[in-house]
């Protein structure tokens, strides 16, 4: 009897695994789900929407050109690898506040030394403070026009306090720390929210406030002084960025191949 079940499972498991596969290779049949709290999750769909058997060893060309209509519908980790661009136009179309909430919950869930935590998130959407930020940072258009922007901080007090507890003491001092992994960490941050708005079907871009404008960029958001800001995000529809892709440097730079940049066992 047991066998009999096992077995039905295993066919049933089979029959989703084909159906999720002929859904992915026709997109145009599948109902875009943009609202996981209005809409039903496929029955194909596993809770986490990332199938265990899905893998990232697909290649990509990702020196294509960029295809806006990517990011219209929720997808698969791999084809969010294959979307992920630095977006520098945008749409004035607002981004509803539980989406939001989605992509900066994100944080939660990234990587910190020690589990310090010492990541913060400015969320900025009101159009004034959005047009201001984009002046302060000369004139910056595309900064102006992401209905979101997502400023990435971290507290470094978070991490000297964690490694002065008892448990990670080295001989009674905290340890040397060999790099400073609050910067680490709050970049790791910011791919995950990178990340999470092609998840949810729209586009991104990273920028970094430079040092003469970083003190009237904290006054302005009102950011603590034991917060250092390490770069901001932009979300929102894309729109044409082609003008941008001319002087970008993804057109002036050749990309490393992955042979210049991975090494096995040891360096060279």
């Amino acid at each position: 009897m047991r066998a009999a079940r096992a077995f039905a499972a295993e066919g049933d498991e089979t029959l989703n695994r084909l159906r999720l596969a002929l859904e992915h290779r026709f997109d145009g049949s599948v109902t875009t789900i943009r609202d996981r709290a209005t809409h039903a999750v496929p029955l194909c769909e596993p809770p986490n929407r990332v199938a265990e058997e899905d893998t990232l060893h697909v290649p990509v060309d990702d020196d294509a050109a960029a295809d806006h209509a990517a990011y219209s519908r929720a997808v698969e980790l791999r084809d969010i690898l294959e979307r992920r661009r630095m977006v520098r136009a945008y749409a004035p179309d607002p981004v509803d506040r539980a989406t939001v909430e989605r992509i900066v919950a994100t944080v939660r869930r990234a990587p910190s030394a020690g589990f310090s935590q010492g990541q913060r998130l400015l969320v900025v959407t009101h159009e004034e403070t959005r047009r201001n930020i984009g002046q302060l940072l000369g004139e910056r258009e595309w900064v102006t026009q992401a209905p979101v922007l997502i400023v990435v901080g971290v507290r470094e007090d978070d991490y000297h306090e964690r490694y002065r507890k008892p448990d990670k003491l080295i001989d009674g001092q905290e340890l040397e720390w060999p790099v400073p992994y609050w910067h680490f960490d709050a970049g790791a941050a910011a791919m995950l929210i990178l990340l999470a708005a092609i998840d949810e079907g729209y586009a991104a871009g990273l920028f970094g406030v430079f040092a003469e404008a970083m003190q009237p960029f904290k006054r302005l958001l009102h950011i603590p002084d034991d917060v250092a800001v390490t770069c901001c995000i932009t979300i929102g529809k894309p729109a044409d960025d082609s003008q941008w892709d001319a002087v970008t440097s993804r057109l002036t730079q050749a990309r490393r191949s992955v042979d210049d940049l991975v090494h096995w066992e040891r360096w060279g």
